[in-house]
């Protein structure tokens, strides 16, 4: 079936809106502002939003000028290793590894997450840690030059 392509030229900010289509992006998609993405329906749509807003936030509804068609970002499910511990220092020490090679985590007051990695895991097991396997979206921490 062929359709026209949806151009996304607008945010919204996150709004409830009854008639929409998803579009569910992994966190690193959800940096990029510009370019064609497909929805979970499979409708393709070109992404062309201002430069400068920073990156797509889950729940944030994107639009076109010409259209009455609403865009709801989600983000995807990605496949991610976790630790936890009481101890603070120990997950800070975790923390400082990873971000001394530039991987990217979510930080939790207990855990920290980040995108599955053989390397990474070998890392946090020489650490001490007890790795666990997730799927589920994922937002790590905006760069402080973001």
């Amino acid at each position: 079936m062929s359709h026209e392509l949806i151009y996304l030229t607008e945010r919204i900010g996150a709004q409830e809106i009854e008639h929409h289509l998803v579009l569910s992006l992994s966190a690193k998609e959800r940096t990029k502002l510009r370019g064609q993405r497909s929805t979970i329906d499979g409708i393709d749509v070109i992404l062309n939003l201002p430069r400068g807003g920073g990156r797509l936030i889950p729940g944030e509804v994107l639009k076109s000028k010409n259209s009455l068609i609403y865009v709801i970002v989600e983000a995807a499910k990605e496949d991610l290793i976790g630790i936890r511990s009481e101890n603070r220092l120990k997950l800070l020490k975790a923390a400082y590894h990873l971000g001394n090679r530039h991987v990217q985590i979510e930080m939790h007051e207990k855990e920290l997450y980040l995108l599955d990695d053989v390397v990474m895991k070998e890392m946090l097991e020489r650490l001490g840690f007890k790795i666990e396997v997730f799927k589920r979206s994922f937002s790590p921490e905006i760069g402080a030059y973001e």
